[in-house]
């Protein structure tokens, strides 16, 4: 016998020989009835299930505080009643505290499915990977959310499945709700204008080489024309190194620290804007897009990645100074002259040297590129929102120290 016979004839033993046919008050109003019907004691019931006073009462009123099955399932042949019916009965005339047992073990079944209790913590997020009533409000402030269930209730987010999700998947997804939370919020009153966003490109270059301001300073620009960066941390189990949403009509970009190195923030933000200049529909359609996780969506990357590249060291500039890589005077004239910070040519020289399958030269310049202190950078921006107890004091923050509003 397979496993569906064996359901099969289980629930096969559950239909009740005699089907109840009145109307259906409460557990007890039946039973009553039944007693009647029979012309017999309750007494006499309780022998006939092999059951105790006590514990029939319990189911009865309502009072007991624990509920074998087998004597439920007992009772509810009995009375007459379907399975489920007993149990819609029985769950009608369960106390308020039993109640609310099973509203908190839903509550932390809920948790343990939708969040990485784990790697929350250890990104700091969490302060206890044990205490679920604190865990629980935590989330609601942080978010601002009216119950836990909340948090997945708005479908603003298309890609994220209904399905069981490993780890990877609960921390991407919380990264992209909160990264969606902080832009909500933030409503930037620009009007995004793409011609706008062409005139500005063209004077982005020089801030590169501003490592204690540049970012902030193009963050600025960029809001003022309608296109909104943030900084969000990167989190364990995820490697998003930077994201492009689309919201109301306005586009929004999170920068990450994924790799810990200047050039690589600055590159990505590049990425991102080829997004917004050329998957802005896409994006739209879909309301964001992840650099870095798999291509959802199937936009390009490798364009953008090409854009970000050319943007800042084209190949033919790249090829003149490689020449003389292990010359830090040449290499930092030349960086001035082409308007970036010296570290993106040493980066960009041991990316191009270990693809091309010409050595490992990471070691050799870590300190060089390294040179342009990424902490320094994101000083104004990094105000580690996981670290904040609501949204709304990163928005805050942002909109006082950051856009100027």
């Amino acid at each position: 016998m397979d496993e569906n016979q064996f359901l099969n004839e289980f629930y096969k033993m559950l239909a009740p020989v005699d089907a109840w046919q009145g109307q259906a008050t409460s557990i007890k109003a039946i039973f009553e009835a039944r007693l009647a019907q029979h012309g017999i004691t309750q007494n006499q019931a309780e022998k006939l299930l092999n059951m105790q006073k006590r514990t029939l009462d319990g189911i009865l009123d309502g009072s007991a505080k624990r509920i074998d099955v087998i004597n439920l399932l007992k009772l509810g042949q009995f009375l007459g009643l379907e399975t489920n019916h007993l149990i819609k009965l029985f769950l009608s005339d369960m106390p308020a505290d039993m109640i609310g047992e099973l509203e908190d073990a839903k509550k932390k079944a809920y948790i343990l499915a939708n969040f990485d209790i784990k790697n929350l913590a250890k990104a700091g997020f969490l302060k206890t990977k044990t205490d679920f009533e604190e865990i629980e409000q935590r989330i609601l402030k942080f978010f601002g959310l009216r119950t836990i269930f909340d948090y997945t209730q708005q479908q603003i987010i298309p890609a994220f499945s209904k399905t069981k999700k490993n780890e990877s998947a609960l921390m991407r997804e919380f990264w992209v709700r909160s990264a969606y939370a902080h832009f909500e919020r933030l409503k930037n009153p620009n009007i995004y204008i793409r011609s706008q966003l062409v005139d500005l490109l063209g004077k982005i270059r020089p801030y590169t080489m501003n490592v204690a301001s540049g970012l902030r300073i193009v963050s600025q620009a960029l809001y003022n024309i309608g296109v909104t960066v943030i900084y969000q941390q990167h989190l364990d189990n995820t490697s998003v190194r930077g994201a492009t949403f689309v919201i109301e009509e306005k586009p929004c970009i999170v920068l990450t620290d994924l790799n810990k190195n200047y050039a690589t923030v600055w590159f990505a933000l590049l990425h991102e804007l080829h997004h917004v200049l050329y998957d802005y529909d896409e994006i739209q359609q879909n309301i964001f897009h992840l650099t870095g996780e798999p291509d959802l969506f199937l936009l390009q990357e490798d364009k953008a990645d090409e854009f970000a590249r050319s943007y800042l060291l084209p190949d033919d500039r790249a090829k003149f100074i490689y020449k003389y890589i292990n010359n830090q005077l040449l290499v930092g004239n030349f960086a001035k002259e082409n308007q970036i910070h010296a570290s993106f040519i040493y980066n960009f020289y041991c990316w191009d040297m270990k693809a091309a399958g010409k050595g490992d030269y990471w070691a050799k310049f870590n300190n060089l590129i390294r040179s342009a202190d990424l902490k320094l950078a994101l000083k104004d921006i990094n105000i580690d929102p996981f670290d904040k107890e609501r949204v709304e004091d990163t928005v805050l923050y942002l909109k006082e120290n950051i856009f100027n509003i």
